[in-house]
């Protein structure tokens, strides 16, 4: 198939001294030897920013559920994409089968540049399949790896786990806080109350623990930051029941309702 400057005998000029047409062979001469960098970055995410970044719950429900949203976005994209390659496909087939000896020059030198043009943007419609099930595969992969952690979910378990996970977050958002400034912020301290929990007395258990964390001899990792955050969390919902405490001043039920989620056998509901 003829580039579509190859039906004119006009020079058009470009830069460097060069026409638009020597230009053009430099152009794609640059492109073809770039195209392996746009194969490795032709997704949202690496693999590393997928586990560090994007899925830094401290909940493996909450990286569950945020997996389920990405998967939900990747499958329309893969899905608009796969459908437009293939009407590209279509056309393309159609317009090589009209382009023969027996046309004119110029609806010949048309369809060609038509042809083209599609050729090309099925080329960049694939660089984005590609992407998709790169992320799609990924995200599948560490599904697989937390699905071996937890085994098992439905909606009921994701509710049973709920206050856990909130307030894991705010816990964590909470320690941010005190390193900045020395206290809780307004706004999380209404997420701790929501959940169920005195911010007044957890922040004086993270501003013990953040005066730890600054010790010479304390850990590089973030080891003891998961353990006390996890640990604070069991001993609030587990032992305490802060989350239940709220909801009966609340005059709700503390627990959620099975009749209205996936996988009702397994629910607790109290009236």
């Amino acid at each position: 198939m003829k580039n579509f400057l190859e039906i004119t005998n006009k020079s058009l000029v470009s830069f460097g001294g060069n026409d638009l047409q020597q230009n053009l062979k430099k152009t794609d001469a640059a492109l073809a030897e770039l195209k392996p960098l746009q194969e490795i970055w032709n997704h949202s995410h690496s693999q590393w920013m997928w586990k560090h970044l994007n899925l830094s719950y401290l909940h493996p429900l909450k990286n569950l559920r945020q997996i389920a949203a990405e998967i939900a976005r990747k499958q329309a994209a893969l899905e608009q994409a796969r459908w437009k390659y293939a009407q590209k496909q279509v056309k393309a087939a159609k317009l090589e089968e009209e382009i023969t000896a027996d046309l004119d020059k110029w609806t010949q030198a048309s369809k060609e540049v038509s042809l083209g043009k599609l050729t090309s943007e099925m080329g960049q419609v694939l660089t984005l399949v590609n992407g998709c099930m790169k992320d799609i595969l990924t995200l599948h992969d560490l599904y697989t790896q937390l699905k071996a952690q937890v085994g098992e979910v439905n909606e009921n378990d994701v509710e049973a786990e709920e206050s856990k996970a909130h307030l894991q977050r705010s816990l964590v958002q909470s320690v941010r806080d005190v390193r900045e400034r020395g206290a809780i912020t307004k706004g999380e301290q209404e997420y701790l109350e929501q959940i169920g929990v005195n911010p007044g007395k957890v922040q004086k258990l993270i501003r013990n623990y953040v005066e730890a964390e600054q010790q010479d001899d304390a850990d590089w990792s973030t080891d003891g930051l998961l353990d006390f955050i996890r640990s604070l969390t069991d001993e609030l919902i587990d032992k305490g029941k802060v989350d239940q405490r709220r909801m009966n001043k609340q005059g709700f039920s503390t627990f959620h309702n099975p009749e209205f989620s996936q996988g009702a056998e397994n629910g607790q509901h109290d009236n």
